[in-house]
């Protein structure tokens, strides 16, 4: 059997950082994705597409989307077999595609070419009722790690019962590991929603057969928020830091979403020229700069000064009691002050 592995798709979420123009263009990209995915899962020839919760964003999803989503089950026609997540919990399924399978109370598990697939039961029902003679998959929502986590699942309880794969939700990152000889994995979100999410988005192909189960991370979504950090110190002009800031973003794509953040330390002489910079670098569908870096202060020159109240303000931040750490930033930011620089803080 061949499985297309996905959760938290969190269809009609906002980023509310884009222009509404933006939003419109991204949104119209996610929902020719979702097309997509089940275009590819029709072609590639999947048996069935699982869907380990948070669907929805909220329960105000526009009808555009859902109409859109709905049409793409339906043209897989094989099953989509789904669970609801936090995100799910207040949406009202109605008039879903024949082939769409929806795991709850009401419906524990689903069979399908000689695999049963397990929704909202506990370990206990599982263990009663699972069949050694055919596979079992369980899909399940929530962290398995933090228990502070309100939606914590404690997949412990499970690990003694002959499943294949456990298929997993909630965590928007990709991880794929092995307990008691079972198959787990977090497929990750589909595709990012902010620069809380940061990297490339897809989903897990499963392959079930005699010999055991074997999965793989298949990366497919076209654009990514990415997060990079450049140290501009040494650096004397505006043409080296534009120079090494292109270097820094050459793993980002034209349609990704990228934020620069600027490091370091730069000299009095040297000129930044932001605006320049991100005009220069945006090249990209969304491009923002974060300035971080902070003005190199020669302090030894500074005190040397004759009838400097700069002179004397680190002189009388010198003779305090504080760590010498607390006196370097105090030194650092009063300076800056006392230049009308943004300060450091």
């Amino acid at each position: 059997m061949k499985i297309l592995h996905t959760a938290d798709i969190h269809l009609g979420a906002k980023n509310i950082k884009l222009s509404q123009d933006k939003q419109t263009q991204l949104r119209e990209e996610q929902n020719r994705l979702i097309s997509s995915l089940f275009e590819d899962a029709y072609q590639k020839d999947y048996d069935v597409v699982l869907i380990c919760g948070d669907l929805f964003h909220s329960k105000n999803v526009p009808a555009r989307i859902l109409a859109n989503f709905y049409k793409a089950v339906e043209h897989f026609s094989r099953p989509v077999i789904y669970i609801k997540g936090n995100h799910d919990e207040k949406f009202d399924l109605t008039s879903i595609p024949k082939n769409f399978v929806i795991l709850d109370d009401n419906k524990q598990s689903f069979e399908y070419n000689n695999t049963v697939f397990w929704g909202e039961i506990s370990a206990q029902e599982l263990a009663n009722n699972i069949d050694k003679t055919k596979s079992n998959i369980l899909m399940l929502h929530g962290d398995i790690k933090n228990k502070n986590d309100r939606d914590f699942v404690d997949l412990q309880q499970y690990l003694s019962l002959p499943l294949n794969y456990v298929a997993l939700g909630h965590i928007h990152s990709n991880e794929i590991f092995k307990i008691n000889n079972i198959d787990i994995a977090y497929s990750g979100s589909l595709f990012s929603n902010g620069f809380d999410e940061t990297g490339r988005k897809g989903y897990i192909e499963v392959l079930l057969d005699e010999n055991g189960t074997y999965e793989h991370f298949v990366e497919f979504c076209s654009y990514s928020y990415m997060i990079v950090t450049c140290d501009i110190t040494g650096k004397s002009s505006y043409k080296d830091i534009l120079s090494l800031a292109k270097e820094q973003l050459k793993s980002c794509k034209p349609k990704d979403l990228v934020r620069l953040i600027l490091t370091g330390y730069y000299s009095e002489d040297c000129e930044k020229y932001l605006s320049m910079l991100e005009s220069d670098l945006s090249n990209y569908f969304y491009f923002e700069i974060i300035d971080k870096s902070k003005l190199m202060i020669d302090f030894d020159k500074i005190k040397s000064e004759e009838l400097s109240f700069k002179a004397e303000f680190l002189l009388l931040v010198e003779n305090g009691e504080d760590d010498e750490d607390v006196k370097n930033k105090i030194c650092q930011i009063g300076i800056e002050a006392l230049r009308g620089d943004d300060l450091s803080l």
